[in-house]
This record gives structure tokens, C-alpha cells and sequence, in this order.
């Protein structure tokens, strides 16, 4: 990512785009299944949290880059994606 606001660690791990997709619907789940917020404002908050930032937390949201995180290492992990519920 060209201009990244934070360094890169060495420590991050390499993600396939399969990989890179697969924690993004995660990460979106999460925040639909926390926040329950109604109509277009839920994905407009859910930008505003993401926002990329220069300081340590990296979020407008310091919880945001934690729920990444843990998006990213189940991900990495295989734990299975989570699933809406079809009869």
C-alpha cells in the first residue's frame, strides 16, 4: 500500500487475496453482529472506525484494528467463516 500511515512489521503476516477477502467478510460480520445499527449509517460508523490513522492504534477506533486482527488470525487459522442461516 502506497503512503501507509504505520510502518509495515516484519511480523505481519502474508495473506493470499482469497486469504485478504475472506478476513474483510469477517471483519465485516463481526461489526454487523456487535452493532445492529439501521440502515446506510451502519456502514458510514463502520468507515469512520476503520479510517486509517498515524499514531499507534492505526484506527479512529483503537477496538477496530484489535477486531482486524482477530478477523486476520482466525482467518489464518481456518476457522470456519461464519454463515447466514438458508433453509
Amino acid at each position: 500500500m502506497k503512503n501507509r500511515p504505520y510502518p509495515r512489521s516484519v511480523n505481519e503476516p502474508t495473506m493470499t487475496v482469497e486469504q485478504a477477502y475472506e478476513a474483510a467478510f469477517r471483519f465485516v460480520w463481526q461489526y454487523r453482529e456487535r452493532e445492529r445499527v439501521p440502515g446506510p449509517e451502519s456502514l458510514d460508523l463502520m468507515l469512520v472506525h476503520m479510517e486509517p490513522v498515524a499514531d499507534s492504534a492505526r484506527t479512529n477506533d483503537p477496538a477496530a484494528w484489535e477486531d482486524w486482527q482477530q478477523c486476520v488470525d482466525a482467518t489464518m487459522r481456518g476457522v470456519p467463516v461464519p454463515r447466514f442461516h438458508r433453509e
